[in-house]
């Protein structure tokens, strides 16, 4: 497994969690969701980092933690942060950010109840509990952690929940570490079993879109027939057409101008083969401009 994964995947997961907040919490935390008010929607904090966009680029991109305010039927909103760890950090700087994150949390939300999940996938085995102690101050804190290479690729890819998708398609991905050809493998084995039997369409392109992210589809190496199935998978149908019509015009657009430029050429009294070389055209179209 590789040890240092990409900061994609670390993008992957927020969005996942923000885009399907209340999935997230009913795959994660049952207890709450049992108690989560349905008619209330579940929001961003205000004056904490919910962050829904970003940029999916390579290594090094800082991306906020997500921080979630929860309905609960006849409570006050109750606040969930959840760290999604992907950095191949040692256990303790870990945990302790577990804890720095809820006491931040905590001060910030003044009424309600705080709780909170982690998602990590490195390789330590210890990260649900943090402790300190200086001079007689004592701090300690156990939280639920989702450990993602612990679990079994067949029993998640048995279990079909939204989640459980992503937490298939994310110990995949660090399976292939860095290797665009397990990339792709995996990549395609997502797309091919994720399909509309089981899955409506807002689930599927949900599931497919953390994929795309988790696998970086739209990297070098990856090839163009996977990018453009993931495209037709990701986007809706009307904007795929306009993406393909406007694709379609450009090709046009460089056709016409390599006949421009033939003809051209051709005034000059250039070579055909000469002509070949510089437009990539066939011999017969060059000569059909004669």
């Amino acid at each position: 497994m590789n040890k240092r994964p990409h900061k994609w995947r670390d993008t992957a997961w927020k969005h996942a969690i923000v885009d399907g907040s209340r999935d997230a919490i009913g795959y994660f935390m049952p207890d709450l969701a049992s108690d989560m008010d349905t008619s209330r929607e579940v929001t961003g904090i205000t004056g904490m980092e919910l962050q829904r966009a970003g940029s999916d680029s390579d290594k090094g991109m800082l991306v906020s933690d997500v921080f979630l305010n929860v309905p609960v039927v006849g409570k006050e909103d109750w606040s969930v942060a959840c760290l999604v760890e992907q950095q191949d950090e040692q256990e303790e700087n870990f945990t302790s950010r577990i804890f720095d994150s809820w006491v931040r949390l905590r001060a910030q939300r003044q009424t309600g109840r705080t709780t909170g999940f982690a998602i990590y996938t490195g390789d330590a085995k210890n990260v649900n509990s943090y402790s300190e102690s200086c001079y007689g101050l004592k701090a300690s804190l156990e939280f639920r952690t989702f450990h993602v290479p612990s679990y079994k690729v067949e029993e998640l890819r048995e279990d079909k929940r939204p989640f459980a998708r992503i937490m298939y398609a994310s110990r995949l991905s660090l399976e292939s570490g860095d290797d665009i050809t397990l990339r792709e493998k995996y990549a395609w084995e997502l797309l091919n079993e994720t399909n509309e039997q089981e899955y409506d369409a807002e689930q599927r392109k949900f599931i497919l879109e953390f994929a795309d992210r988790v696998f970086w589809v739209k990297g070098s190496g990856i090839s163009e027939n996977l990018k453009e199935a993931y495209k037709m998978q990701t986007i809706s149908l009307e904007e795929y057409s306009k993406q393909l019509t406007r694709e379609e015009g450009v090709m046009e657009g460089m056709e016409e101008g390599k006949f421009e430029v033939a003809r051209k050429m051709l005034a000059r009294n250039m070579s055909v083969s000469d002509i070949i070389d510089f437009t990539g055209l066939d011999e017969d179209d060059i000569l059909a401009l004669g």
